[in-house]
């Protein structure tokens, strides 16, 4: 009882794609990486170097509360003992990401962004730390076994222009370059009738090119490097910020599948939430790429919490494949979003529209709205009205395209319409 009462609380931090960063860029980068995390860890939560962290490896470090990591609550207690919600969604750790991994790495002409891992941890103060206990720590660090696996010719070529997407990412989103085209989505013969407002996330390209780069374009590099959860925890912060400024507005924005699930990076949305829960039955949180889901339990407890919060749960693309239904009967959504090939397939003949209409139909049946997306001239209009569409969306719906920065969500005019509930 003495031992557990005089615990200081800890967390780990995990520096997970350390191994790959070595391998595109070569060993002195990544521990130039290494040691960088080390100093923003020194710079942002230590008060003492000797007895508030612990480095056991290039890639894993100890932090044990102190003055400047707060985490009074969980003192002489194990993390099995925590509070169910903080254990797996508090805001110390949360922090702990966010600084830590909100700027990329930068040495000898390279710039990257590490993926970290990090959680509460159980172990003895630093000065009692002896082998044994290092090597359960990294063990319990560690998200998954390293892998020792030959890469491929074009891997690292591959690795590197995906981080440098990554990288334009990051920067766009700090210098507050982010921007969203709002698409509504609407009833048939009533544009005026909007169920939300879908925000899609857009980056200027850079480098002295015109344009602007679609999530399609990043999204998928941030996915092949594990990296998606920091930015989508700035887009839900960003869309919090757009209700707040709208009253009257329903928007949408969308997370990876990567992040469907209840944990750190979320601490401080599902406590907005909790507070505000009229600002939450506002939100809308379009899951994509849905067949990709790596957990459907944990994917199934994140849709649960943030519907019994208000919010409510799209599935986006459905009908794209196989694992879409799994899904769907996993997160039960609120709302279901038919991939727009259907509709493409639907103005080649009788075949494809009776596939829409199908589709429509089973749809009914697992989730209380169903919309047709793809909307992009007026014959489809036509066919989704006569498949039995309930709601439409796409670049063919009148006022489809909107383009604002992030923290206003439907240009000048969000009420200018009605909002269906």
């Amino acid at each position: 009882m003495g031992r557990a009462a005089t615990r200081r609380a800890c967390a780990f931090v995990f520096v997970a794609n350390l191994p790959l960063l070595a391998e595109a860029y070569g060993q002195d980068f990544a521990s130039a990486a290494s040691l960088e995390i080390q100093r923003r860890l020194c710079a942002n939560f230590v008060v003492s170097a000797s007895s508030d962290m612990a480095r056991l490896r290039d890639d894993c470090f100890l932090l044990w509360h102190n003055e400047a990591f707060e985490c009074a609550i969980f003192e002489g207690r194990a993390p099995g003992e925590f509070p169910r919600t903080m254990r797996r969604a508090s805001r110390p750790i949360e922090a702990l990401l966010a600084v830590l991994g909100a700027e990329p790495v930068r040495a000898g002409g390279i710039a990257a962004l590490v993926q970290l891992h990090a959680d509460w941890i159980d172990v003895c103060p630093p000065e009692q730390l002896g082998a044994s206990e290092i090597e359960l720590a990294l063990w319990t660090a560690q998200p998954f076994p390293e892998a020792h696996e030959t890469r491929a010719d074009g891997w690292r070529q591959l690795y590197r222009a995906d981080m440098d997407m990554a990288v334009r990412l990051s920067e766009a989103t700090r210098g507050e370059e982010l921007t969203f085209s709002w698409r509504p989505v609407v009833q048939p013969g009533s544009a005026a009738t909007v169920l939300y407002r879908e925000g899609r996330t857009r980056i200027a390209s850079g480098r002295g090119e015109q344009g602007l780069l679609e999530s399609d374009v990043f999204m998928p590099c941030l996915q092949r490097l594990g990296l998606t959860r920091a930015f989508d925890r700035t887009v839900m912060r960003h869309a919090v910020a757009a209700l707040r400024m709208q009253p009257s507005a329903h928007i949408g924005v969308s997370i990876s599948a990567q992040g469907v699930r209840v944990d750190h990076w979320w601490a401080s949305l599902l406590a907005v939430l909790d507070k505000e829960p009229a600002l939450a039955s506002r939100l809308v949180i379009e899951i994509v790429d849905s067949a990709a889901l790596p957990d459907f339990e944990a994917a199934r407890d994140f849709c649960v919490q943030l519907q019994l919060r208000g919010c409510r749960i799209a599935i986006r693309d459905f009908g794209s494949g196989a694992d879409n239904l799994a899904a769907v009967q996993a997160c039960r959504p609120d709302i279901v979003k038919l991939d727009a090939a259907l509709l493409r397939r639907a103005r080649e003949g009788a075949f494809g529209r009776e596939c829409l209409r199908d589709m429509l139909s089973l749809c009914t049946h697992l989730a209380p709205h169903v919309v047709v997306d793809g909307i992009e001239r007026d014959d489809d209009l036509h066919i989704a009205s006569q498949a039995g569409a309930q709601w439409m969306q796409g670049f063919g719906v009148r006022g489809a395209e909107r383009h604002a920065r992030i923290g206003s969500p439907a240009g000048g005019d969000a009420g200018g319409s009605a909002e269906a509930e």
